[in-house]
């Protein structure tokens, strides 16, 4: 159904006019006339009747103008729709994460792109680097917060969202709890706990490396799936364990952090998204664009800075 002819009829029902309905619609009458035409032989009746100069509505009419005020309603409510999501406030947005994201800026960053965004369905997926790049070139999900580095084809693109060096995690009562700085080969001895080796994750193999560069491979004695988790662990006293460093601000207690004196790369958290997609769909942009304003420069920040670590309060 034409809405152009919708539009004409609810201008002349208004008008019960079809001069001043042309006027209101800024056409020619014969141009209302002909459509009015086409629109009862589209419907199959007559929608107004026509005496002399007088035009009223038929009882079809009548019924049928409330349908018609309905049909131009829905479709400029569509037509809304669709032009917000064109500039990236409605729409759908599926993210995957990592679980460490939660502990960097994710929380901050969800806030405000719900502020700026808040008719966007937003759907979080939390799932390992590798499914999360799979289920990227799938369309599974529209962005990926992943560690770096990231498989990159012609098609994915990355930007920086967080990075921090290690640190080391320890029990308060650790016998090295309290130092500012220790090195990689005094943890040589002690028992770690860890992500399962089958989770694939980038800090677990990060650590191994770093502990093999020390000369020696962690001894694993508890592994557990989710960071609070080896948090809570260490808090136990059952092992140490090592971490990015704004992980010091979400576990404030039980746990003593120290900087490690060996060079180690950074523990880097970046978004992965498809370029072909941004087409499609703009909130992959928009929420680039929170994540710039709003991500936080962790590799300036200090455990000092921190309320958990206070040396000058340990003996």
């Amino acid at each position: 159904m034409d809405l152009r002819r919708i539009r004409y009829f609810v201008a002349v029902a208004e008008q019960l006019h079809f001069g001043r309905a042309a006027e209101k619609v800024n056409v020619a009458q014969s141009a209302v006339s002909r459509q009015i035409k086409l629109l009862e032989e589209e419907v199959g009746f007559t929608l107004f009747t026509r005496i002399g100069q007088k035009v009223g509505l038929t009882i079809p009419g009548e019924i049928f103008l409330p349908e018609a005020y309905a049909i131009l309603q829905r479709a400029d409510e569509g037509l809304d729709r669709v032009r917000a999501c064109a500039r990236g406030t409605v729409g759908r947005l599926t993210i995957g994460f990592v679980d460490v994201a939660v502990w960097a800026t994710l929380p901050a960053i969800l806030s405000e792109f719900r502020s700026q965004a808040p008719s966007i369905d937003l759907q979080l997926r939390q799932l390992d680097r590798i499914s999360q790049i799979e289920a990227l070139n799938t369309s599974a999900i529209d962005l990926a917060i992943v560690p770096s580095p990231v498989p990159l084809d012609g098609d994915i693109c990355t930007e920086s969202l967080a990075a921090a060096p290690f640190v080391a995690v320890l029990p308060k009562q650790h016998r090295l709890a309290g130092r500012r700085d220790i090195a990689l080969r005094e943890l040589a001895n002690e028992p770690f706990v860890l992500f399962p080796t089958r989770m694939r994750t980038r800090m677990g193999e990060m650590i191994v490396a770093a502990c093999s560069g020390a000369g020696y491979m962690p001894r694993v004695t508890q592994e557990a799936e989710q960071l609070h988790t080896l948090m809570s662990l260490v808090n136990a006293g059952i092992g140490v364990t090592l971490a990015p460093e704004w992980v010091a601000e979400y576990f404030s207690t039980g746990a003593s952090y120290a900087y490690l004196t060996d060079p180690l790369p950074n523990y880097e958290l970046l978004i992965a998204w498809r370029k072909t997609a941004t087409s499609s769909n703009v909130a992959i942009n928009q929420f680039r664009r929170v994540v710039q304003s709003t991500s936080l420069d962790l590799e300036t920040r200090s455990l000092s800075q921190f309320s958990v670590l206070d040396v000058s309060e340990v003996d």
